[in-house]
């Protein structure tokens, strides 16, 4: 490290030290490299000591966009910057929101590289696996957390074209040329912008372009009503990965409550319990719903969390219908 990146960096850890964010965003811009600049001793981030300080969500928000790593602990304690937050703010539930330590699923990173501007040589049937790609990868519950992410997508990419993804692209001369995937461009573009996407997936913020209602549900509820509440939960997460955030709070109570009302099979959510078979696993109310958890503190706590992120992209909180 050189004289002046090593006295930036003294500058960052003492800066964030006092909660002096103005002043550590002014030297990010010069030095952005030292955003996960750890700490002598405890090894603390700006991140970690956001966390600590209990930093409004709008901070929080800048510093995932600077490429702050929410996996990244501490040397001492080895706490993550949500380890802190639960330890130092336990009544401030959007500061774990805002700073859970899952990274990016491929679902995720491929969304952001959608986002983008597609190829124009890119015909329907491209855009169709898009979109069916986006589906199957939209959760990693199943995932091994060792499982290498080109051998997913390979499989992913098998599993809905039928071909593998070293397959030449060669469209049959009897077959119109954009009625075929074109796998030169999954394999030798795509795939490789994933991959560079993915290593640094604890360290890239979700952003305005290509959020989804589903991003909303990571991480978990602690506490439900019944059993089956838990399962319906990811079966909502899932259901809703590709559907963009509405605009208003008025708009996205209304689609969660019918998502919630369709996926159940029920008209009104002032009801006590329901069961569904298929969320039944085990346990003495298993496959019970309880819809009045949904209508008072499923879909709110939703809705409550759609304004966090708002705040962390600095465009104010959700007002009624607003």
């Amino acid at each position: 490290m050189d004289d002046a990146l090593a006295l930036a960096s003294a500058q960052l850890s003492h800066q964030a030290f006092h909660g002096e964010w103005e002043a550590v965003f002014t030297l990010l811009e010069q030095f952005p490299t030292l955003i996960n600049h750890a700490s002598p001793g405890k090894g603390y981030t700006v991140l970690h000591q956001a966390a600590w300080h209990g930093a409004d969500l709008h901070i929080l928000g800048r510093l995932l966009q600077c490429g702050a790593d929410t996996q990244r602990k501490t040397k001492d304690t080895l706490q993550t910057a949500c380890d802190i937050a639960r330890k130092q703010h336990k009544q401030r539930p959007e500061l774990e929101f805002a700073l859970f330590p899952g990274g990016r699923t491929l679902g995720q990173l491929m969304r952001k590289i959608f986002a983008q501007r597609l190829p124009d040589t890119l015909a329907y049937p491209d855009l169709l696996l898009m979109d069916n790609l986006l589906t199957l990868c939209c959760d990693e519950e199943c995932v091994s957390p060792d499982a290498p992410a080109a051998e997913r997508f390979s499989a992913a990419f098998l599993a809905l074209t039928g071909t593998p993804l070293s397959t030449p692209y060669t469209p049959h001369v009897s077959i119109p040329p954009h009625w075929w995937v074109n796998t030169d461009y999954w394999r030798e573009t795509f795939l490789p912008a994933l991959l560079a996407l993915e290593k640094q997936k604890s360290s890239i913020a979700l952003e305005d372009s290509w959020a989804t209602i589903g991003d909303l549900l990571v991480p978990e509820k602690e506490s439900w009503g019944l059993r089956g509440d838990p399962w319906l939960w990811r079966e909502l997460r899932k259901s809703t990965s590709r559907i963009p955030l509405p605009d208003t709070q008025t708009e996205l109570t209304a689609l969660l409550h019918n998502l919630v009302l369709a996926h159940t099979n029920t008209t009104r959510l002032d009801g006590d319990a329901i069961y569904i078979a298929r969320f039944s696993r085990g346990g003495m109310s298993s496959g019970h719903l309880s819809l009045r958890f949904w209508e008072q503190e499923g879909i709110p706590t939703i809705v409550e969390r759609a304004g966090w992120q708002r705040e962390m992209w600095g465009r104010g909180h959700y007002a009624n219908g607003v």
